[in-house]
């Protein structure tokens, strides 16, 4: 009798427990972070950059993800996925999505939002980050006409566009305030943000530019950067600035320097502030003066990162300035 009691005792304890298992369990559900965006990830590039973080906090932090490239036609779901599965974070990649982030706010005011580049988004559990790339643009401009021997300089851009402004303002102001009588062209691959994913034209719009006696282009190009890179390393002499990312080890010869976004480290922080509840909604702004934005030299090419260094304060101060009297977004 005393053992037919022991089993069911051990029974009913076994039950309790596993009960208090299922019931602890279902509050502890996995954080999917989906981020939206349009390209190749795998861009070496601005998309490279932000999933760098991404992947890391996945690992740091043992979270979902959920990879959805726009389409405009048809704009997915972040939240809800086909499945019915729930995403807990949301982050937008580029202001091409302007107008699709508010939509997803106001769908979801309860799921926070991160827009990373593009208009400012309102609502409780909103945030919006812009980089500003003038004071980074700014320094390459000073290395570009620097490093020029011909006096031509150019700039090769995705689109016309206010994002890309920052970039060309500043490359311009710091080439003419290190040579005035410097030439700076700058020619735009495409008439929408399809000239991000353009490598061959890219490529093409650089031999252009060498034809003319340009030695040193930065390129401003997403995706298409691969194209000017790949076509710059077979032209004796021209010397590339790339952007978003340090793309130096693609050629190593080429790639002088880049003028970088920390983009990893955004999109990681804002994950590690969800996951740990110390996230808020705010509209922040990332610059060279708190290393959201830095130009990230070759190693190779002796002297520039000590001419950066140099120079850098100079170009904290004229980025300040550049804000006062110019929208960022």
């Amino acid at each position: 009798m005393n053992k037919l009691w022991d089993k069911w005792n051990f029974l009913v304890f076994s039950l309790i427990i596993m009960l208090f298992l299922i019931l602890s369990g279902s509050g502890s559900e996995i954080t999917v972070v989906s981020m939206v965006y349009v390209g190749e990830k795998s861009d070496y590039s601005y998309l490279s950059q932000a999933f760098f973080g991404l992947e890391k906090a996945r690992e740091d932090f043992n979270i979902g993800v959920r990879e959805i490239t726009w389409n405009s036609s048809v704009p997915e779901d972040p939240v809800i996925d086909s499945h019915g599965n729930r995403s807990s974070m949301v982050f937008i990649m580029g202001n091409i999505m302007n107008g699709y982030e508010q939509n997803i706010s106001r769908q979801y005011p309860d799921v926070p939002l991160v827009m990373i580049d593009g208009s400012e988004v309102s609502g409780t559990t909103s945030k919006s980050i812009f980089f500003s790339m003038y004071g980074a643009s700014y320094l390459a401009g000073v290395l570009a006409a620097n490093k020029t021997k011909t006096g031509n300089l150019g700039i090769i851009a995705g689109v016309d566009a206010p994002v890309i402004r920052g970039f060309s303002d500043g490359f311009l102001d710091g080439a003419k305030a290190e040579r005035p009588d410097v030439n700076v062209t700058i020619s735009y691959i495409a008439d929408d943000y399809s000239g991000f994913s353009m490598p061959e034209k890219a490529g093409e719009i650089t031999h252009e530019m060498y034809a003319n006696n340009t030695d040193v282009i930065y390129g401003v190009a997403g995706g298409s950067g691969l194209g000017i890179i790949n076509s710059a390393r077979n032209l004796s002499g021209l010397y590339i600035i790339a952007t978003d990312a340090d793309q130096s080890g693609l050629a190593p010869e080429t790639v002088i320097a880049s003028a970088i976004k920390s983009l990893d480290t955004v999109v990681y922080d804002e994950i590690e502030r969800y996951v740990s509840g110390s996230f808020s909604p705010s509209s922040d702004v990332r610059s060279l003066a708190d290393s959201g934005s830095s130009l990230v030299s070759n190693p190779l090419f002796e002297n520039i990162s000590s001419f950066i260094e140099i120079r850098n304060n100079e170009a904290i101060e004229k980025e300040k300035n550049y804000f006062l009297s110019h929208s960022l977004r």
